[in-house]
């Protein structure tokens, strides 16, 4: 199958292509980026166009070019830029949903799947928070995702398009470097992994972690459901807080120089805890990797990387 993939040479794209191509995809990824370095062992096996996915035409023109049977809509721009400048979060994030949407839609594309997010609850909700509960984002970004997951379910209504996305929580793993809960979570263990002093401000925040191949795991099982019941899953690992994590961390690099605060606040503006149970049911769902041997694994590849 020919898939084309947005935002492929970014975090959680350049895991899931390598295993795309495995399975004998072909692959065509669709990205900003004039030099994909995430994407360098498999550059020669895929093809790449390179665009702006805020641009209607240019998404049109790459979707006419690939012609592809399968989406993987990844790309977005995050909830930082999305605060600073709302209209371009919307330009890109739900103005590129729909325009993929229509391209697919003309080319009888056989399946769309976006990356959606936790971002379009409210620290509001019920914890654990179920797939269907009330949906109140308290960010720009959020309110694109909410958005553009309205948008999917409407193309499946309206034109029996097959659709599906995922919410994820905290995604962490090598290679991420941006969005608010990498600082949190990644770039923490990046910085003990380097034996880089790090001070942590809010240790006591709790979040829902969840491994970057486990939440690639994730999109291939949704993705090879022949009929779904349901469009739209909540995808969690486990909650922890970051300083049992870091504790995790030090106990394999026990060397490292961290220091964690006493008295952080929570800065995160999502709800902690998530209930994935709709995915474990009718997916199958479970994360492969424990917390621990998550944080492992992210350390030894840093480290020799």
């Amino acid at each position: 199958m020919r898939v084309f993939v947005t935002g492929g040479a970014g975090f959680i794209g350049s895991y899931l292509v390598p295993r795309l191509l495995d399975r004998g995809h072909e692959v065509v990824v669709f990205d900003m980026a004039a030099e994909p370095k995430a994407l360098s062992s498999v550059m020669g096996r895929i093809g790449y166009l390179r665009g702006d996915l805020g641009s209607a035409p240019d998404l049109y023109r790459a979707m006419m070019a690939s012609r592809p049977e399968g989406v993987f809509h990844l790309g977005a721009i995050l909830a930082g830029p999305c605060e600073e400048n709302p209209l371009r979060g919307f330009q890109v994030n739900f103005g590129s949903t729909q325009a993929l949407l229509d391209a697919a839609l003309a080319l009888k594309t056989k399946k769309f799947f976006m990356v959606s997010s936790i971002s379009v609850f409210g620290r509001d909700a019920t914890e654990p928070v179920q797939d269907d509960a009330p949906k109140n984002p308290e960010t720009i970004y959020g309110q694109t995702k909410l958005a553009s997951e309205h948008l999917l379910s409407w193309y499946a209504r309206k034109h029996g398009m097959d659709t599906c996305a995922l919410r994820f929580t905290w995604v962490f793993g090598p290679g991420r470097t941006t969005g608010i809960t990498a600082l949190y979570s990644s770039l923490i263990l990046d910085s003990i992994a380097r034996g880089e002093q790090i001070v942590v401000g809010n240790p006591e925040e709790r979040g829902d972690w969840l491994y970057v191949k486990d939440a690639v795991k994730a999109i291939l099982l949704v993705w090879d459901q022949p009929v779904l019941k349901q469009r739209i899953f909540n995808i969690s690992g486990g909650v922890h807080s970051i300083r049992d994590v870091v504790d995790i961390a030090l106990r394999h690099r026990p060397q490292s120089k961290v220091t964690l605060k006493e008295g952080g606040g929570s800065f995160s503006p999502y709800p902690v805890a998530y209930d994935d149970r709709k995915a474990r049911e009718e997916l199958s769902w479970k994360p492969d990797y424990t917390i621990e041997a998550a944080v492992e694994e992210h350390l030894r590849l840093v480290s020799v990387g």
